[in-house]
């Protein structure tokens, strides 16, 4: 085990800590811990195989090993942007229907106090 795979061993495992430390502490929803805590494994994993992933790369095609790793991240990364689009997306309709319902709500609360100072003064 060369220095490279003992650093980037540290690093992953450094992530995963600080992805038990975000759960733990109920920063990361269960949904999103879960996305994280398998980004953590996947690292560590490549960390631990990065011998296998020379012979991937070899067999694939690509030159230099850590290129074709870059390039996985890098799409991996892109599509948890994605999803955190998509999620936002969602949770902004969901915050202008509330929005709408609270100002209809209180439009109706304000006609019906409107109602009763009329009543009390006849």
């Amino acid at each position: 085990m060369g220095k490279v795979q003992i650093i980037t061993i540290a690093f992953a495992s450094l992530f995963l800590i600080q992805v038990v430390y975000y759960s733990s502490r109920n920063k990361l929803r269960d949904k999103q811990a879960f996305l994280w805590f398998l980004m953590a494994f996947i690292g560590i994993f490549i960390a631990v195989c990065l011998d296998w992933l020379n012979k991937i790369a070899a067999l694939l095609g690509v030159a230099y090993m850590p290129a074709l790793i870059f390039t996985i991240a890098f799409l991996v990364v892109l599509n948890i942007l994605i999803y955190q689009s998509v999620t936002l997306s969602d949770h902004q309709e969901k915050i202008k229907t509330l929005v709408q319902e609270i100002a209809y709500l209180k439009h109706e609360l304000e006609e019906y106090q409107r109602k009763g100072e009329k009543d009390e003064s006849h």
